[in-house]
C-alpha cells in the first residue's frame, strides 16, 4: 500500500468509526481529513483532482445519516473542480479552501448559537439528548447560577455522559439520566432541546434514536421542543429515501444469544408536527416549516 492509499484509508476510518461527536464536528473532522490528503496525490493536475475528488464522495457518503458532512464536504468540491492552476498548487489551494469552508461553518454555528440562546431566555430546567457541539456551545453559554441541564445517557454510546460532565466541570447544575427516564423528567423542563443529524424535505428531523420519544412526551406535557441546527443540516431527501444508519448489534453489549437478533439503529425521524421550531443561522426555507397542527 502506497504512502497515499495508507492515509486515505486512516482518515476514512476515523470519521467511519467516531460514535462521539455529533453531526457538525463530525463535518469539520470530514473537512480536517481533507486538509490532510490535499497533498498526497500526484501526477498530472487532472489526475490529482480525480483523486481528490473520488476521496471527498468516499468521505460524504461515510455517515449516511449525517448530512452536513456530504454538505460541507460539496462546498470544497466546487471550489477544487474550479481550479485551473499549476497541479503542484492544487494541494495547498485544497487545504485553504477546506479551512475556507470550516469557517463559514463556524460562522453557521456561532448564528444558530445566537438565535437559540434569544429563543430559551428564562427557561431555568432544559434537557437534552445525545451530543452536538452546537447545542454544547448554547448550553455553556446559559448562566450556571440560574439553569440546570438534563442529560439524557444515550444509549449505546453513552455521548450524553461526555456532554454533561463538560458542562459540569465549567461549574453548571447537571442531571444525568437513563434513556428510559426521559418521559419522565420531560414533565420537569422548561424545554427540550436537541441538535439535528438532518432536516428533511417534508420537515422531518433525523436525529439519535430516543429523540422521537422525547418529542412525543414533550408534546403531551406541553414542554417546548426545539432543534438547533445550521442550515447545511438541511437536505431535499424526502424521508421515505433517506437512510437510516445502523451500527453493530454487538454495541449493545449483551453477548450473542441464539435466536436473539440486537438491532442497533443509531437514528431516527421525529415528525415536523412535534417540533415546536428550529432554531438556526438563517431563515429555513417554507417546505422546512414544522407545523404544530
Amino acid at each position: 500500500m502506497s504512502p497515499a492509499e495508507a492515509l486515505r484509508s486512516e482518515l476514512l476510518r476515523a470519521i467511519r468509526d467516531n460514535l462521539r461527536d455529533g453531526a457538525s464536528q463530525l463535518a469539520r473532522r470530514a473537512l480536517d481529513a481533507l486538509a490532510r490528503y490535499a497533498e498526497a496525490p500526484e501526477g498530472a493536475l487532472d489526475d490529482r483532482k480525480a483523486a481528490l475528488l473520488a476521496f471527498a464522495d468516499e468521505l460524504g457518503a461515510l455517515r449516511p445519516s449525517m448530512v452536513a458532512i456530504p454538505n460541507l464536504v460539496s462546498r470544497w468540491c466546487d471550489a477544487v473542480r474550479d481550479f485551473d492552476g499549476p497541479a503542484e498548487a492544487l494541494g495547498p489551494f485544497a487545504r485553504t479552501q477546506a479551512q475556507a469552508v470550516r469557517t463559514w461553518a463556524d460562522g453557521a454555528r456561532d448564528a444558530t448559537v445566537r438565535a437559540t440562546l434569544a429563543q430559551l431566555e428564562g427557561a431555568q430546567r432544559i434537557l437534552t439528548h445525545s451530543t452536538s457541539s452546537t447545542v454544547l456551545e448554547v448550553l455553556k453559554r446559559l448562566p450556571p447560577s440560574r439553569t440546570e441541564v438534563i442529560v439524557t445517557e444515550s444509549r449505546p454510546g453513552r455521548e450524553g455522559w461526555e456532554l454533561g460532565a463538560t458542562l459540569a466541570a465549567q461549574g453548571h447544575r447537571v442531571s444525568y439520566i437513563t434513556d428510559a427516564q426521559g418521559g419522565l423528567f420531560t414533565a420537569q423542563a422548561d424545554a427540550v432541546l436537541v441538535g439535528a443529524d438532518a432536516l428533511l424535505a417534508d420537515g422531518t428531523l433525523v436525529n439519535k434514536a430516543g429523540t422521537y420519544l422525547l418529542a412525543l412526551a414533550a408534546r403531551d406535557q406541553n414542554v417546548p421542543f426545539w432543534v438547533c441546527a445550521e442550515s447545511f443540516k438541511c437536505t431535499p431527501t424526502p424521508a421515505h429515501t433517506f437512510a437510516l444508519e445502523e451500527r453493530s448489534g454487538s454495541e449493545l453489549g449483551p453477548p450473542p444469544v441464539p435466536g436473539l437478533k440486537a438491532r442497533n439503529l443509531y437514528f431516527e425521524m421525529t415528525p415536523p408536527r412535534l417540533i415546536t421550531g428550529w432554531l438556526s443561522n438563517e431563515p429555513l426555507a417554507p417546505r422546512f416549516a414544522p407545523s404544530r397542527a
